[in-house]
């Protein structure tokens, strides 16, 4: 799962504090799934084609609503996704590695523009150290060592414009896991790959430019997290005792911490099929895990990110997978409790242990609606995988 920056829902335009649109969100995360599917995972580096057809599909539809609703986005990057798309287009069905992925993280590049195109809290150099991160990787996988070492150029001017802005968050926020390390680590995995450039040392080059986008990813959690110790008075996480004492689209949860202030459940749908995040309800955390992008079968819906502030919804709860960013997903007692309807046989989710202990997750509930484990990275680091019934057991 891929974090999305909290947002809230305002009509498009570029003046004053506004959003991205979820299409928009979700043109990323199609952009990220086809640069997963197109280019393989280390070491092997081995495309899957039949999913980057689906999510080039399933990019289109996002992209294509995107304009439509947004028709003054900056020209030059709503060029730049169209090029990648008709490229992907060729490259996919051809079976072109090297074009494929190059296609597919451009649409990463073109949308740092886009998205500030809606003044977001987080800065434009965050999103852009995001792509460029994944960007050197392909470099160095196809030595191209004099564009590897541009892309190493543009992070080091990018951090060196966040990186005190970054310094002054970290201790504002131990909610979200690394961030009392992500200034070290950073600084870190750009030493390792200015030694790897110079080097042409394919192996540290693409290490390094995994390690640096999850990296970014902390960073990202880092621009959303409520500052230590906060007690909102109002609002999501309040302390309530009826529905009344929360503001409007949020409900009373006498399930969290004796009451506090949630999400209405009407608006977000959690654990439910989707195709994009528009299916998902109106909460402006709500997103889909897609099938083709994420291997969530039948699409499910969840919201992002979470913690003790940015409760979730009624019904759902505050977890994490392994390596990943808390969530809300739908909480369970049985198995039974996780078959949607029209049951289908090719939607196996199961009620999964997972951790709640902060930073990973928040509860109120341990056991929620998931895939069943193949691995003991599919679980927390506290948790292991039981791989015969793909529980993750203590």
């Amino acid at each position: 799962m891929k974090h999305l920056w909290l947002f809230v829902l305002a009509a498009c335009g570029s003046s004053g504090h506004s959003v991205v649109p979820p299409d928009l969100r979700d043109v990323e995360r199609a952009g990220e799934g086809l640069v997963s599917a197109t280019f393989g995972s280390a070491p092997d580096r081995m495309p899957d084609w039949p999913r980057a057809t689906q999510v080039l599909g399933l990019l289109e539809s996002v992209w294509n609503k995107s304009k439509a609703a947004t028709p003054d986005l900056p020209p030059a990057q709503v060029k730049q996704v169209d090029d990648a798309i008709a490229q992907l287009h060729a490259a996919i069905p051809a079976m072109d590695q090297k074009k494929a992925a190059y296609a597919a993280n451009a649409v990463g590049l073109a949308v740092p523009p886009l998205f500030q195109h809606f003044n977001p809290d987080a800065p434009e150099e965050v999103v852009r150290l995001d792509a460029v991160f994944r960007q050197i990787g392909l470099d160095g996988h196809f030595a191209d060592w004099s564009a590897a070492a541009a892309d190493l150029a543009s992070m080091k001017t990018d951090w060196d414009h966040t990186k005190a802005q970054v310094s002054a968050r970290v201790p504002t926020c131990h909610r979200v896991g690394g961030t009392a390390t992500v200034v070290g680590d950073i600084d870190a995995s750009l030493d390792n790959l200015a030694t790897s450039v110079s080097a042409m040392n394919i192996m540290t080059t693409e290490t390094e430019s995994d390690n640096g986008a999850l990296e970014i990813d902390t960073l990202e959690l880092l621009f959303d997290c409520p500052p230590d110790n906060t007690t909102p008075s109002h609002g999501l996480g309040a302390a309530c005792k009826k529905d009344g004492d929360c503001d409007a689209g949020e409900v009373c949860d006498l399930s969290n911490a004796g009451g506090k202030c949630a999400p209405d459940p009407a608006n977000a749908q959690i654990g439910t099929r989707c195709t994009t995040t528009v299916d998902c309800g109106t909460d402006p955390r709500s997103a889909c895990q897609t099938e083709a992008g994420d291997g969530y079968p039948g699409g499910y819906c969840f919201m992002e990110p979470c913690d003790d502030v940015q409760t979730c919804p009624p019904g759902s709860t505050c977890v994490a997978l392994g390596g990943e960013s808390p969530g809300c997903f739908k909480t369970c007692t049985t198995d039974a409790d996780c078959v949607r309807q029209p049951a289908s046989a090719s939607e196996h989710y199961v009620c999964q242990l997972f951790s709640t202990t902060p930073p990973t997750g928040f509860g109120p509930a341990n056991m929620a609606c998931s895939f069943p484990c193949a691995r003991d990275s599919d679980c927390d680091k506290s948790l292991t995988c039981d791989v015969a019934s793909g529980k993750c057991k203590p």
